[in-house]
């Protein structure tokens, strides 16, 4: 069942229309700015078309950085509003990152989103999160808790953010047209609710992935000579 907000008062309907706000292209989290290591990808012809983007995206939900972020979500959620809980979960997920571009993209997302979402009254006061650095699926997860927001609907809606920004940086950089972009989203909406499901069973000590290529290629991307995304 969802969590019901005390302050401010809410619907369900309000609650959902909060998560749409909160999963928007437009939410201003900067996550345009970031390609996860893909633009390195597509430099190197590893990712081309709707097939490896597929591949390349389905890969990291099911074996890497992706799968691993929805677990430290539902971690996060589950936390509830247990404060100390939320810093030690930060603080896996900050050394959970493969590399400095990984760190700072999760880093600076996470907490522009904490920024933005303060506006519905949903994140804890400034003096409970000093001292820490705030990665966005930590603050997902307490946010999408705090909001009203189901455990299984909170996973899929970061999990679905995600890879549409991956599609999106995909579409500018391969570049692919808007419909070969759907027919991504559209493949791997399977592949998103097989890892949601997965995730919910799973705890931090499942985090942990194989996905070399992908790690190897954010390492990568900052000696690009050309670069349209900051990772």
């Amino acid at each position: 069942m969802p969590i019901r907000m005390t302050e401010p008062p809410g619907t369900a309907g309000q609650d959902f229309l909060r998560l749409l706000s909160w999963v928007s292209p437009a939410f201003p989290t900067g996550g345009y700015a970031y390609s996860h290591g893909l633009e390195w990808a597509v430099e190197r012809g590893d990712v081309r078309d709707v097939e490896t983007l597929c591949a390349w995206v389905g890969t990291l939900l099911r074996h890497g950085s992706l799968g691993n972020d929805l677990i430290i979500l539902h971690a996060a959620w589950q936390a509830g509003e247990d404060d100390g809980r939320l810093r030690e979960i930060a603080r896996f997920a900050c050394a959970s990152a493969a590399s400095r571009e990984r760190y700072e993209e999760t880093v600076y997302q996470g907490e522009a989103f904490l920024r933005a979402a303060a506006v519905w009254h949903v994140v804890p006061p400034k003096a409970a999160l000093a001292g820490t650095r705030w990665p966005l699926p930590v603050v997902q997860g307490l946010v999408f808790r705090r909001g009203g927001v189901a455990a299984p609907q909170a996973v899929l809606s970061g999990g679905y953010a995600a890879v549409a920004a991956l599609v999106s940086a995909a579409v500018r950089l391969v570049p692919l047209g808007q419909t070969d972009g759907l027919h991504a989203l559209a493949r791997l909406e399977s592949v998103l609710a097989q890892a949601a499901a997965q995730a919910a069973r799973q705890t931090l000590d499942d985090v942990g992935g194989a996905c070399f290529a992908a790690d190897i290629a954010a390492m990568h991307h900052e000696t690009q000579e050309t670069r349209l995304f900051r990772t």
